[in-house]
């Protein structure tokens, strides 16, 4: 029990990367900026690497590790059965505590839905990756 593959872990970790880059780039990069009120030049200005990148990465290695972790507690194998955790996760934790900052915060349910749908594409890849490879 908790048998968990390191190297899928780190590959699973790429996955928001990656898919971020699509994502808030050619597919939502215009829409995001315009729902943020920001322009490229204000991203330019502000932009960190290592806090971005750096501990977004962090980040993902720990949602990878905790998405192994279960799937290896329950025993669950398989691509499906990742993508399955990794949907769970998001309805369970992502969506609702997402919601959050749209009920409290004022943020736009537009930017909410972005960043949601963000997020579930991300946690399936991540979890179909891992319960593959477990």
């Amino acid at each position: 029990m908790f048998d968990i593959n390191f190297l899928a872990v780190l590959v699973a970790a790429i996955v928001p990367m990656a898919i971020g880059s699509i994502w808030y780039g050619p597919l939502f990069g215009k829409r995001w900026m315009a729902l943020m009120e920001l322009t490229e030049e204000d991203i330019k200005a502000s932009f960190n690497p290592l806090k971005s990148y750096g501990g977004s990465f962090v980040g993902a290695v720990l949602t990878a590790y905790v998405i192994a972790f279960l799937l290896s507690g329950i025993g669950w194998e398989g691509w499906m059965r990742g993508a399955e955790v990794g949907a769970v996760c998001w309805l369970g934790f992502i969506l609702t505590y997402g919601y959050q900052s749209v009920a409290f915060e004022n943020k736009k349910v537009p930017l909410w839905v972005m960043s949601a749908g963000y997020n579930l594409v991300v946690l399936l890849c991540m979890g179909a990756i891992l319960g593959a490879w477990q």
